[in-house]
């Protein structure tokens, strides 16, 4: 268990534009099977610092970004350079504060704090986990319209410890929560076994109020034998097929994005084809809207910088059919967006360029697997990319009796819905008149 050791308030000043600081200690457990690791982590102390005014989190993008390049699981969408633009461009209406929990050594107090896990929070009036909402406030995990998962970063030496402190940050109810949500979070891999062990340990009470499972790419090192187990083979000479008629019409090249290259015309050329799929027809382009199409700008050319944009476009006779953009974490990736032009639909360059996309992964071998970031059940990427991840919304408590009694209570509360729905009269429409 932690220990509360004191509470004050951060250098960063007073008022809403200042952070909070939580410190405690944690003492090892003497009954652990990691006695070695739980002896070296009980030399520190942990603290909590919440940030409430995004024009503080300046002074943490440096240990920030470190903290992403050592997560225990990669999350690009939590990373500084992409997390800030979507602050300033989609945080304007929520209630968000950003919980960051950091290690000091006492034997060496001159030492920099350690960030050890990041939680970027919004807080809301009540709970919408249930289609009847319910009067309590909670707190959940921020998820912008771009953000396809919200799993928190948390150092991978120290998630467990990081973990507690961040539930006895909870427990002491400054926030004044009584639910908290980890929506949108992996639910396969190694941060929810990290999660599970502390629900485990604690005897905390816990809902998983949404779980699916999405296409996730994982790199066999051979692109053949990966389309030959994934794509039957009529279906390979039927994209042949189209491949051969886009050809006749013109030269075809695949081209990916390189070092060097004009990014601005890149991500132009992205822009336009995506502006004429089916998402500019259906008013979901990306430049139909200045805040989103200013937020992909921004944050493309940092990806680009940082060596972690890829790009590749399928061009007839010079002009781009098809495009897709995907960010790099580590060892892993993420699908951000593909568009395709409406013209050539029938030759389904879509899926032609995922098909070069998979080659292009393969020869990447730094890069083992790639998250479609799609819904469940997507018609083409779950065809092509047969491995799958878990992304789920799990609610327990903040640590107030309340909330693990609502947390108990939730799925009483939505079999009782149903079965109140299926025992409701249906509205009768209109009578025909007779004759």
């Amino acid at each position: 268990m932690s220990e509360v050791v004191k509470t004050r308030r951060s250098v960063l000043g007073a008022g809403r534009g200042a952070g909070s600081e939580l410190a405690v200690s944690l003492p090892a457990d003497p009954g652990s099977p990691r006695q070695a690791d739980e002896a070296r982590s009980a030399r520190l102390r942990f603290s909590v610092v919440v940030v409430e005014d995004p024009a503080a989190l300046t002074e943490y993008v440096a240990a920030w970004q470190a903290l992403a390049d050592s997560a225990l699981e990669p999350n690009v969408f939590y990373e500084p350079w992409m997390l800030v633009p979507a602050i300033q461009a989609f945080g304007g209406g929520g209630d968000l504060r950003f919980v960051f929990v950091q290690a000091f050594d006492p034997a060496n107090p001159a030492a920099p704090p350690i960030l050890c896990g990041f939680f970027p929070l919004e807080r809301k009036r009540r709970y919408g986990g249930l289609a009847m909402p319910l009067p309590f406030t909670s707190l959940a995990l921020w998820k912008h319209p771009f953000c396809y998962l919200c799993t928190p970063l948390l150092r991978a030496e120290y998630a467990s410890e990081c973990l507690a402190a961040f539930f006895d940050w909870l427990a002491a109810g400054s926030h004044g929560s009584t639910l908290l949500e980890f929506g949108f979070t992996a639910g396969d891999g190694p941060f929810w076994q990290a999660l599970g062990d502390h629900i485990e340990r604690h005897a905390k009470p816990y809902y998983v109020s949404v779980s699916f499972l999405r296409a996730l790419f994982r790199s066999t090192g051979d692109t053949e034998a990966y389309l030959r187990a994934s794509v039957p083979s009529s279906r390979m000479r039927e994209l042949r097929r189209h491949e051969r008629r886009l050809a006749d019409a013109g030269p075809l090249e695949y081209r990916a994005l390189e070092p060097g290259d004009d990014v601005d015309a890149w991500i132009g050329e992205f822009l336009h084809v995506e502006s004429i799929s089916w998402k500019g027809k259906g008013g979901r382009a990306l430049v139909l809207d200045a805040f989103s199409r200013e937020y992909f700008e921004t944050i493309a050319k940092a990806a680009y910088r940082r060596g972690q944009l890829m790009m590749l476009a399928l061009r007839l006779d010079g002009r781009a059919i098809a495009h897709k953009c995907n960010f790099v974490s580590g060892a892993g990736s993420f699908a951000f967006k593909i568009a395709f032009d409406e013209a050539h639909a029938r030759h389904s360059p879509g899926v032609l360029l995922e098909l070069e996309n998979i080659r292009l992964l393969h020869a990447r071998p730094q890069i083992r697997w790639m998250d479609s970031c799609a819904d469940a059940s997507h018609p083409m990427l779950d065809r092509l990319w047969p491995g799958r991840r878990t992304i789920q919304n799990v609610v327990v408590g903040t640590g107030r009796p309340l909330g693990d009694w609502v947390v108990a209570a939730i799925p009483l509360l939505r079999l009782l819905k149903r079965k109140l729905s299926r025992g409701a009269p249906r509205a009768q429409g209109p009578k025909r008149a007779s004759g």
